[in-house]
């Protein structure tokens, strides 16, 4: 699997309301290198949804273009996956967990003797090995995070697109995901672009985090990550430099919203 190169030129996202233009995103433009682990954070409904929602092809930007590995794409770059904050949502509760993750390799053509080593490979890589004949509602909601992440591993993808993956589940869970997360971006070398509303969490997983303005989102500032890359949830959080990091891009996001 070759990770992907993600190009946003000019993005921009209006929505007509009915009596007025909603103005979401405007004149976006960043790179995402390949192998890359790129956190985006910025004021509460400043419009991080709106741009991953368009860069994954499930919103029609206004304006703008995408372009992967220097080509351009208009719809779903390839290579794709995304996994939503409502994994109750995402998931079939009718379908066993092994059905659910077989899913979209069924969708797209992938034979079954594959789907099924898929299957198997993903769900070990997530930890869940032994919850393939289990159905979701069966599991705790960081479980089932686990398998919303496990069906977009299996698919493989040289992209991946994280929408505030955690915001529903406890401290501690939250924790171990992020954690898996970290450890899955190591392993596989795929690009992921994360969104969250939480900037400690930002500084922990990403190698570089965009600070958004308040809305309209523009890029406020890009801020490298220069913490080691083994990353652990109290000695990264308790280093000077994680402080320093966290306290600059909170600043940041608070002079946008002025």
């Amino acid at each position: 699997m070759t990770a992907a190169r993600l190009s946003v030129h000019d993005l921009a996202k209006t929505y007509d309301t009915g009596t007025r233009q909603v103005h979401a995103i405007d004149k976006l433009n960043f790179t995402v290198e390949a192998g890359e682990l790129l956190c985006v954070v910025g004021p509460s409904g400043c419009g991080k949804t709106t741009l991953l929602r368009s860069i994954a092809g499930l919103l029609r930007p206004t304006s703008g273009r995408l372009e992967v590995d220097g080509q351009p794409v208009d719809g779903t770059p390839p290579g794709t996956a995304v996994v939503f904050q409502e994994y109750g949502r995402s998931l079939f509760p009718w379908m066993r967990v092994a059905d659910n993750i077989a899913l979209v390799l069924r969708d797209n053509g992938i034979r079954s003797a594959e789907r099924r080593e898929r299957v198997r490979e993903a769900l070990d890589q997530v930890g869940l090995a032994d919850t393939a004949r289990a159905y979701p509602w069966q599991l705790s909601g960081g479980m089932q995070q686990r398998v919303a992440i496990a069906r977009a591993l299996a698919y493989r993808p040289r992209l991946l697109l994280m929408d505030e993956p955690f915001a529903a589940v406890d401290a501690q869970t939250r924790a171990d995901l992020e954690d898996l997360v970290y450890r899955l971006w190591r392993d596989l070398g795929v690009t992921i672009v994360f969104i969250t509303h939480d900037i400690d969490e930002a500084v922990y997983l990403g190698q570089r985090v965009l600070v958004l303005s308040a809305e309209p989102a523009r890029v406020r500032e890009e801020i490298a990550i220069d913490l080691p890359a083994e990353r652990d949830q109290l000695a990264t959080r308790a280093d000077p430099r994680f402080i320093e990091l966290r306290t600059q891009i909170q600043q940041h996001i608070r002079d946008s919203g002025r």
